[in-house]
């Protein structure tokens, strides 16, 4: 059988990517990636979402290689059913310290720290209800005395956008320098691990790929730049936040005219294998 997109790999953000406002995959892009992967192709996902949030494409996909998740923090090899090996990395020692601080500088936003084990919001709030209303996670309550960050591969913090303005700049005082800030919605910033990003964590696939495989990935959002970048190709939806376009342009990438709303996602596989 002539497989003619053997050697290459797509990894791809999922909300404002590939999925549609509703969360779904589009029958149109489903195909292409199915096509893609009976030709030879290999596919996988790389999200900010935990793995109770993203399970459900993990059951869908069934991923060829490993996904990232929790926004670069852990590499979960779902064949296996566990993380990949040397693909986990937690927030620091010492960190609590810190998320109280930003928890009592801004009480208007909520906050939650993740691990396999779960999503345990540590401050309530009006955004955090709907983040994890629209992620479809239970709302489960939890001092930092009860879940240790140090153990946990994020924090994510859910307010207002210029509230979540405000906290990015705060965070950029020295005592913040431990761990990484990233912004993967206009209502949130995260803190992850040091030097973790899906930039670094699509630098660890490319070591347990074969030798010569060309990884194209796909983002919207600040938070999918730095796998952008790494990536041998890229591309983005229309509607991508500026950041994002100037990126994608940067390295001669696809800048796509249709969203995920009306099938960015086959639009750039078309694009991925004419131009490889």
């Amino acid at each position: 059988m002539n497989q003619p997109f053997t050697g290459l790999a797509l990894l791809t953000d999922l909300d404002g990517t590939l999925l549609m406002p509703d969360k779904t995959v589009s029958s149109q892009d489903a195909a292409a990636i199915a096509n893609f992967r009976e030709q030879g192709g290999i596919f996988s996902i790389a999200t900010g979402r935990g793995l109770q949030a993203t399970q459900c494409y993990l059951d869908l996909f069934q991923p060829d290689f490993a996904s990232v998740m929790y926004n670069g923090a852990l590499l979960w090899d779902s064949a296996a059913n566990q993380p990949a090996p040397l693909g986990t990395a937690c927030l620091p020692q010492g960190i609590r310290g810190l998320l109280e601080e930003l928890a009592e500088a801004f009480p208007d936003v909520g906050a939650e720290v993740l691990n396999t084990s779960g999503v345990y919001v540590f401050q309530d709030g009006e955004y955090e209800r709907k983040h994890l209303e629209i992620t479809n996670i239970p709302f489960v309550m939890k001092t930092l005395d009860e879940v240790e960050p140090s153990q946990c591969f994020k924090a994510l913090f859910a307010g207002a956008p210029e509230r979540i303005a405000e906290m990015l700049e705060y965070v950029e005082q020295t005592r913040f320098s431990a761990v990484n800030f990233t912004r993967s919605h206009r209502w949130f910033l995260e803190m992850l691990p040091h030097n973790t990003n899906k930039g670094t964590a699509l630098e660890k696939i490319r070591s347990m790929l074969p030798d010569g495989t060309i990884i194209g990935a796909t983002g919207d959002f600040d938070n999918d730049i730095a796998m952008l970048l790494s990536a041998d190709r890229c591309g983005c939806p229309a509607d991508s936040q500026p950041a994002v376009l100037e990126a994608v342009r940067s390295k001669g990438g696809f800048v796509s005219e249709k969203t995920c709303a009306d099938g960015f996602y086959a639009d750039w596989i078309s694009y991925f294998t004419a131009s490889v």
